[in-house]
C-alpha cells in the first residue's frame, strides 16, 4: 500500500484498531469513538500529546516491555450502544478527565487543541459554546 501511495501519488485511508500499524504507516490520524471523530492530528502529535481522554486511554493501554508482568491500563465502563448514546459527550460516563455538567449537556464539536490538532472535548476551547440554552440550569453538580 505504501509503495502504491508513493508511486501513484494517492492517498490511502486505513481503518484499524491497531495503534502499532497507525504509528508505522500513518501521516495523519482521526480517532473515533461511538461513531464520531473525537481527535484529529498528525501521527507524531497524537502519539506525543493526545488531547482527548479516549485517545489517552487507548495509548495508555498499549503493552510496553518495561511493564512486563503488570496489569494493562483499561478504560473503565463499556462502549454505549450506538442507538442508545448518553446525552452530551458519549465518552463522559467513562471519562477520567470529566469536567462537569457541560459534558452531560451537549456533544462537543471538534475544537482546536494545538497547532493542526483538534479534539472533541470540553477541556479545549469555550466549554459552554455547544451547550443548549438552559441545559446547565437543570444540572447543579458534577457526577460523583
Amino acid at each position: 500500500l505504501d509503495e502504491l501511495r508513493r508511486t501513484e501519488h494517492m492517498a490511502v485511508i486505513l481503518i484499524t484498531h491497531d495503534l502499532g500499524v497507525i504509528a508505522e504507516v500513518a501521516d495523519h490520524v482521526a480517532v473515533m469513538y461511538a461513531g464520531r471523530v473525537v481527535e484529529e492530528a498528525s501521527v507524531t502529535d497524537l502519539f506525543a500529546a493526545p488531547q482527548h481522554p479516549y485517545t489517552s486511554g487507548l495509548l495508555a493501554s498499549i503493552p510496553r516491555p518495561e511493564s512486563l508482568g503488570e496489569r494493562l491500563a483499561v478504560i473503565k465502563g463499556v462502549v454505549p450502544h450506538p442507538l442508545n448514546l448518553p446525552p452530551g459527550c458519549p465518552f463522559a460516563p467513562r471519562c477520567d478527565s470529566y469536567i462537569g455538567p457541560v459534558c452531560d449537556a451537549a456533544v462537543p464539536a471538534l475544537m482546536q487543541a494545538g497547532d493542526n490538532h483538534k479534539a472533541a472535548c470540553y477541556l479545549h476551547g469555550d466549554a459552554f459554546e455547544e451547550v443548549p440554552v438552559g441545559a446547565l440550569a437543570a444540572k447543579v453538580a458534577p457526577r460523583v
